[in-house]
């Protein structure tokens, strides 16, 4: 049921457009950079200009559009990243398969394949990743490990030990 009354997202003027876009790219690095970069008066004290930029970045209108931003800029990075990662490693497949190629590059190939993979990570690799494991992390990779050579995962929780499921609520 709608009361007639819907908020409407004040429009951002240029200065507040280019700061917005400073702060959410990253290409400022702090406030008061993405704060002169958009335009804003440079004169006075650095304290001033500080605050300025502080408060024009925590306005409601301003706030939400930086962190959208953001949000969007980090999706994209993250999109762009598992593109280019996927990329590499089909090169590599190709590359291990080609029969054309010299034994050394595809042998180098699947060995920076195995790499990425972790099929091949040495015991001080690991060591050092389980000192600062959590004891669901390590079960997780107990499970992974496992799960070629297991149809049903294995029940590795120690005994005496109350998990979830376990736990009597009577």
């Amino acid at each position: 049921m709608s009361d007639g009354y819907t908020k409407k997202r004040r429009r951002l003027t240029q200065k507040q457009e280019k700061f917005v876009e400073a702060v959410a790219s990253g290409s400022a690095p702090t406030l008061t950079s993405a704060y002169t970069e958009a335009g804003y008066q440079v004169n006075g004290k650095g304290s001033t200009l500080r605050t300025n930029a502080s408060r024009l970045a925590k306005k409601p209108h301003v706030a939400p559009i930086i962190e959208e931003r953001k949000a969007a800029y980090t999706a994209h990075a993250a999109a762009s990243l598992a593109g280019r990662r996927n990329y590499v490693l089909q090169r590599l497949r190709e590359e291990a398969d080609n029969p054309d190629s010299r034994a050394s590059e595809r042998i180098s190939a699947l060995a920076l394949l195995a790499k990425a993979s972790g099929a091949l990570d040495d015991a001080k690799e690991r060591e050092t990743k389980r000192s600062t494991a959590t004891e669901a992390d390590l079960i997780e990779e107990l499970h992974n490990r496992l799960s070629p050579y297991v149809d049903e995962p294995l029940d590795v929780t120690p005994e005496g030990v109350d998990t979830p499921d376990s736990v009597d609520d009577t």
